[in-house]
């Protein structure tokens, strides 16, 4: 996609939330200055790594438009990606596409309540490509064209995007927001359909001079660059940037007005699991808390609330925040999510944790664990930073510049603790506290519960506050994971470039490659069990939801609330998924915690804590499952694709009233049993020596029992398309009467052979930017077509191309019609070698820089089919997709898209009406 909203709450905080003035400190390496025009660049040099980053941002958003310009700022965002003074409609992104940078993927903007930026990645840093984006970048200043035909056809694709992002759960979070904050800090960005449809070129061309200037705009740059050279560059592409009259200033808001009296909002059960909020807003102190001070509150009480959380059934979790910071008044809030029934349950337990610390305040273990853990996070950075791209940085420093704060190195962030920690006291704490969380700052109340009333709400909360203080809940015991006996090696293989294959007395394989790509840092790959088709259909459906769990279930001596604490100051998070190949669990770890990460991982493979809190999980799921199906037409789709094609594997596994009738006892057995048989493999890939390998693994996995062979089952065979009916699937949602769905399936037997692998690839991409041009492009009836591959190029079962677009429900069959004609000129004719260059290099740029990762390389490493058979067919992959010719995209195309395909669509079950 072109671009997106910004501004959620998981991007930058409570809505409107203001930014604190930054610290004087930055980053030693950061070079910051302004050009002649007044456009401030800062500029991170990065030695040795791939690619270069821009990043404009422009100071302006939501917060500058008025009630009858509502998404004005989005809609401006949009047109840079039209025509420009030096750029056709489109010539951007084949001249991107030149550079191997994608659009969509590399090529993109996003616009919030405060800021728009525009994201532009290179692959390389080639002046060429550098030049022609800095250009493109002076056009976004002052060059943009809102030509009257571009502006009708994206105000479609404005439209279409507002509807796609709209959210089961919107109005009451925009609801919620606005009782808590200000009503101005639930306007989304998107805008309103009136405003939309009445905008004009001429409106469009006015707000983007007025507020487009270099002096309310910043640039951000991250690569392997020289400073003053690019300097130099950036004066001659943008130095002739210029705004025109006075630099405006966007409007501010009033301060949110606190309530005289304890107040509470109703709201309608509708988002999955149900939030409740109590938030007391307070004069900001003339000496507030420093940032780490309130780090290290939020910690201490957010463990507490944790613990809290964990003791009562139906309350999910608790948390302490307190960023809703603004020019005089602070809003802090207890957020509280939990089950139907459960609200005033959840406030009150979390009030009596926030009553307990207010009289008690933390202790001094309390303050030292979350020192030490804003120190592990310090330690964490440098060699996250260490092996981030240069587009990960470039956001990284972008987002600290827009949200206020200061991008600092690592080594600055542990003196900032360091010099802060000494003074962080239990009275201290208890105070800072207090002054954010008052007793006689009457809190506003908002609670998603159908049964309750604004009075009992209020009496609740009072009746609890004045009733006997509780205890703060016990924090876990340390627990002591014997794993069993230190396994040993009884055979050692050296395999290609270097990896080596060694095999314990148990059976476990390991595979290792030292590698020196990421400095401090360690792929894991863990492998095991049966595969996916040496499974019944049932046990293949118990497998996927227990891997989709497991990594949140705990284990047998500790919950998963436990582990998260006494673990606090590491990272163990790992993923699982059971697929055609078996149980895979992949993380990333710190090259000192490999040992640890592993036993964590080892002790849910052996003893999961699948328990009365999984069986929560599993309705919770079911119900966020069944409502999405439901409301969005997307999802219901899918699921109706799946239970037609595959009702007893894919279908059931997507399934909610699977996960109904599924209990812990069923994911323990399918683990414990099934699961626990047949080879393990473990992948250790990156800054690991061969001694240290063996040493993590020889006390894991190594030291676990010999596993049960295997059980001699008959496979099932591959999945295959040939449930699919004669006529479309229909599927009527309960969502929004506007929003409809269609994915359009054509399928084949599997592909055989890296040169149709490749040409599949490339006629993937090519219909994604065919499709793309066609509906929204040309016609703006949809936002982003999505355009892939069902099925992975190497599994044994048949494949399917696929579209999915989301238009208006009053455009879906004439999409439909678009998108099957648009399939229909591949069968017709060869595409050009321009638009098999326009997907190939940009495929190339994104499989050179794949290969240039640890985790690429544990992939093929711990790959099914061995390491030589890998490595063989990453490297025919590249060479393959270089070769790809117009004539075999059309070979391939011929056959596959001839048939007809399978059609689903979903429609609103509620009349088309008028949009709100």
């Amino acid at each position: 996609m072109a671009c997106a909203l910004a501004g959620s709450l998981a991007l930058a905080g409570l809505p409107g939330a203001r930014a604190e003035e930054p610290a004087p400190e930055v980053h030693p390496d950061l070079v910051i200055g302004e050009l002649s025009n007044g456009l401030e660049y800062q500029i991170l040099p990065l030695a040795g790594r791939e690619g270069v980053a821009f990043r404009l941002l422009v100071w302006v958003g939501g917060q500058a438009e008025t009630d009858d310009n509502r998404g004005i700022a989005h809609f401006v965002e949009h047109m840079a990606f039209r025509t420009t003074r030096r750029f056709a409609d489109g010539e951007m992104d084949q001249a991107m596409a030149q550079a191997g940078a994608a659009f969509g993927r590399d090529h993109v903007a996003y616009t919030g309540r405060w800021t728009t930026t525009y994201h532009l990645d290179l692959p390389s840093r080639d002046p060429g490509p550098i030049a022609t984006g800095l250009t493109w970048l002076r056009d976004v200043g002052d060059g943009l064209s809102f030509l009257p035909a571009e502006v009708a056809a994206e105000r479609g694709v404005v439209l279409a995007e507002r509807l796609d992002r709209t959210w089961t759960g919107q109005a009451v979070e925009e609801q919620e927001t606005a009782f808590h904050f200000r009503p101005e800090d639930s306007l989304s960005p998107g805008g309103a359909v009136t405003t939309l449809r009445a905008m004009t070129p001429a409106d469009l061309k006015a707000f983007h001079a007025r507020w487009y200037r270099p002096d309310r705009a910043l640039l951000v740059v991250t690569g392997d660059v020289e400073p003053t050279a690019m300097v130099a560059e950036l004066e001659r592409r943008l130095g002739g940037w210029a705004g025109a009259g006075e630099r405006p200033r966007m409007p501010d808001t009033p301060d949110p007005e606190p309530p005289e009296a304890t107040v509470a909002l109703i709201l309608p059960p509708t988002r999955l699991p149900a939030q409740s909020l109590a938030c007391r807003n307070v004069p900001v102190p003339e000496a507030g808390a420093g940032g780490l001070e309130e780090d290290i509150l939020r910690e201490v009480l957010n463990r507490r609330l944790a613990r809290a959380a964990a003791t009562t059934r139906g309350v999910y979790s608790l948390e302490f925040d307190t960023t809703g910071r603004y020019e005089a008044r602070q809003v802090a809030c207890l957020l509280a999510s939990h089950g139907p029934g459960k609200a005033m349950d959840a406030l009150t337990l979390g009030q009596g944790e926030l009553r307990a610390f207010a009289v008690h305040g933390p202790d001094q273990g309390e303050i030292d664990a979350a020192i030490a853990e804003q120190r592990a996070k310090a330690r964490g950075a440098l060699t996250e930073r260490a092996n981030a791209t240069a587009a990960e940085t470039a956001d990284e420093l972008v987002y600290s510049i827009a949200g206020g704060g200061t991008f600092l190195h690592p080594h600055q962030m542990m003196r900032q603790v360091s010099r802060g920690a000494p003074g962080l006291t239990p009275e201290r704490l208890r105070q800072t506290f207090a002054a954010l969380w008052p007793d006689d700052a009457p809190p506003t109340l908002s609670v998603e519960d159908a049964d309750a009333s604004a009075e009992a709400v209020v009496s609740g909360w009072r009746a609890a506050a004045a009733g006997p203080l509780p205890w703060p809940t016990a924090a876990p015991r340390p627990i002591d994971l014997d794993l069993g006996p230190a396994g040993k090696v009884i055979r050692r293989e050296a395999l290609a470039q270097g990896a080596v294959r060694l095999t314990f007395a148990n059976g476990l394989v390991l595979n290792h490659l030292a590698s020196d790509r990421s400095p401090g840092s360690v792929e894991i790959i863990v492998r095991a069990g049966p595969s996916a088709r040496q499974l019944t259909a049932g046990d293949f459906v118990t497998a996927s939801v227990a891997a989709s769990i497991l990594p949140y279930a705990g284990i047998e001596a500790a919950s998963y609330t436990a582990l998260q604490e006494l673990n606090a100051q590491w990272s163990w998070d790992f993923d699982v998924r059971f697929g055609e190949y078996g149980l895979a669990v992949t993380a990333r770890s710190f090259a000192d915690q490999v040992t640890p990460h592993l036993t964590l991982i080892t002790a849910h493979l052996a003893t999961p804590g699948f328990s009365d809190e999984t069986a929560d999980q599993l309705a919770l799921l079911a119900a966020h499952m069944e409502q999405e199906i439901q409301l969005d037409p997307a999802e219901a789709a899918a699921h109706a694709f799946a239970r037609t094609i595959w009702p007893d594997t894919a279908g059931a596994a997507r399934d909610p009233h699977t996960y109904r009738r599924m209990t812990p006892d069923d994911l323990t057995r399918v683990m414990t049993t099934q699961m626990a048989t047949g080879p393990v493999e473990l992948t250790l890939v990156g800054d690991i020596s061969e001694t240290a390998a063996i040493a993590a693994a020889a006390t894991t996995l190594g030291a676990r029992p010999p596993r049960p062979p295997l059980a001699p089952t008959p496979e099932r065979p591959p999945l295959d398309y040939a449930r699919a009916p004669d006529g479309p699937i229909e599927v009527a949602h309960q969502g929004s009467a506007e929003r409809s769905a269609a994915r359009i399936y054509w399928t084949r037997p599997p592909l055989e052979g890296e040169k149709t692998q490749a040409a599949a690839l490339v006629l993937s991409d090519l219909m994604e930017m065919a499709v793309t041009d066609e509906t929204r492009r040309k016609r703006g009836q949809t936002y982003s077509p999505v355009v892939d591959l069902d099925g992975g190029l190497e599994d044994p079962h048949h494949i399917a191309l696929y579209v999915e677009v989301t238009p208006d429900a009053a455009s879906l069959d004439a999409v439909t019609d678009t998108v099957r004609q648009t399939a229909q000129r591949f069968v017709e004719a060869p595409p050009s070698p321009a638009a098999i260059d326009q997907v190939v290099r940009p495929l190339l740029a994104q499989l050179e820089a794949a290969q240039l990762t640890d985790s690429y390389w544990a992939m093929a490493l711990g790959s099914p089919f061995g390491w030589d058979v890998a490595r063989k067919a990453v490297d025919d992959l590249g060479a393959a997709l270089a070769d790809v010719t117009p004539a075999d995209v059309h070979a391939l195309a011929v056959p596959w898209l001839s048939a007809p395909p399978i059609l689903v669509l979903a429609r609103p079950a509620a009349p088309l009406g008028d949009a709100q």
